[in-house]
């Protein structure tokens, strides 16, 4: 009998080969209940879709062989060859329907399997918000099976979100019209202002209107004082009247007591806006009066400005 002499890297070698055939033992064994799910159900089974995840994560997939349709061997090193060789389904597919189950629940997957929801129902459900897919998740129609109630009840949430999505666009642009208007009005407002302090210069340094407004001042200045005096001359005539008016003696009586209070608080008023001017210009007591004053500016008249 001849003996069959193995090398030192021959031996190596084997013992390699059956490290990998190990490896990829529990594998071979996903993949052959997936493919036998797949023979009946397309990947539509909980049990067969958690399988293919784990598969996806392990990525044990990398270094199967699979024979194309020209008989040659071709090593799988991508999660899409082997959804297309080996699962034998598209990789998008396969990947929708992970993300599914991932994202509603088994039980949810299994339901809406049952009532044969279709791929865009469950994408608009997982474009809607987690409190709305809450409601379809937890809906009494699903719990019945009742697709068409659950096609309507996405249907009806999708709208929603669309409103309340337009809605909101609506606002920020209000907004943002509402801030461009704000700024331009801002804008506005500071060339009026800046406008204004210009005028304001011209005017506070123009020699003639500065003396008209000076005159204008003493005018109404010189008025107040003649109301006031000629209305002290006629208190001093009502003061006269009373003691020559021949009146009983509670008339007099009356008629004085109204005079005097009222008088009497005339004065006071006055007196208090003595004290006011009193307070804030008392520094100025040594200064010309009006007269001395526009004489000295220059004005020609001043006694008619006074009279």
């Amino acid at each position: 009998m001849t003996e069959t002499h193995i090398t030192p890297e021959q031996e190596k070698a084997l013992i390699e080969g059956k490290g990998i055939l190990a490896s990829k033992q529990s594998v071979l064994l996903q993949l052959g209940q997936i493919q036998a799910f797949n023979f009946i159900g397309k990947l539509v089974n909980v049990t067969e879709l958690k399988l293919a995840q784990q598969l996806k994560d392990s990525k044990e997939y990398k270094g199967l062989v699979h024979q194309d349709e020209d008989g040659n061997v071709v090593t799988i090193t991508t999660w899409e060859e082997c959804c297309e060789y080996i699962i034998k389904e598209k990789r998008r597919n396969v990947d929708n329907r992970l993300i599914n189950l991932r994202q509603f629940g088994e039980e949810f997957f299994e339901a809406a399997q049952n009532m044969k929801l279709g791929y865009n129902d469950l994408r608009v459900l997982r474009q809607l918000p987690e409190d709305d897919q809450a409601l379809v998740i937890e809906s009494e129609a699903v719990e019945t099976g009742d697709k068409d109630a659950v096609k309507q009840l996405i249907d009806d949430l999708k709208a929603k979100h669309k409103k309340e999505v337009k809605d909101l666009k609506d606002e920020v642009l209000a907004s943002d019209a509402m801030l461009r208007a704000n700024r331009k009005l801002n804008d506005e407002n500071v060339m009026e202002n800046q406008k204004l302090k210009e005028q304001l210069h011209q005017r506070k340094f123009s020699p003639e209107k500065w003396k008209g407004d000076v005159k204008d001042f003493f005018e109404v200045n010189a008025k107040a004082n003649t109301q006031i005096l000629e209305g002290f001359n006629q208190l001093l005539v009502l003061n006269e009247q009373l003691e020559t008016m021949e009146l009983d003696e509670q008339t007099r009586h009356v008629a004085t007591s109204a005079f005097y209070s009222d008088t009497k608080q005339l004065l006071q008023e006055l007196a208090h806006v003595w004290n006011q001017l009193q307070s804030s210009l008392g520094h100025l007591d040594e200064v010309k009066p009006s007269g001395e004053w526009l004489q000295e500016l220059g004005f020609d008249g001043a006694e008619e400005v006074l009279v």
